[in-house]
């Protein structure tokens, strides 16, 4: 009998263990989203504290790697969108992808304004600088809530902490 009764407990332990794993388990397309979109965040990450760092001021010469942010960021947005439906938090991935889109947009605006520059645009290139310090800092909270952990690493897309 003892050993009979050490059987089901390790079944019980098994359907137990099996059952608490559904939600999360590391296969569901929830999971794949997020390891895949954390791969590829964590790339991005590296490039904007390395290469497309901005430095010690943001001018004319700074347009390609505004472009080249803009490209990483439209990459993963396309990535993300492409992966299965996540079964649940569709919502929050939907708010992360708008916050994404947002700066986005005010990275590609600020390139542009850059390449058009002229004398007396420096509260035009303040202000844009303004919005997207704003876009970056609403990103990582919204990817956190959905279940990121490297995109919601934003702090190098913000122009100052750079």
């Amino acid at each position: 009998m003892p050993k009979v009764m050490s059987v089901v407990a390790v079944v019980l332990g098994l359907v137990v263990s099996a059952v608490a794993g559904c939600s999360s388990s590391p296969g569901s397309p929830k999971q794949q989203l997020i390891q895949n979109a954390d791969d590829t965040c964590r790339t991005i990450n590296k490039r904007f504290a390395g290469d497309l760092a901005y430095g010690q001021g943001l001018g004319a010469g700074d347009a390609s790697k505004l472009r080249e942010r803009v490209n990483l960021l439209k990459a993963l947005r396309d990535q993300v969108r492409k992966m299965p439906n996540p079964g649940e938090g569709q919502a929050q991935l939907d708010s992360w992808l708008d916050k994404v889109g947002v700066y986005i947009t005010g990275l590609d605006d600020l390139r542009g304004q850059l390449q058009n520059y002229r004398l007396g645009m420096d509260l035009v290139l303040a202000l844009q600088m303004g919005v997207n310090e704003d876009a970056a800092k609403a990103v990582g909270p919204a990817a956190k809530r959905f279940g990121f952990e490297e995109c919601a690493k934003t702090q190098k897309w913000e122009y100052l902490a750079s």
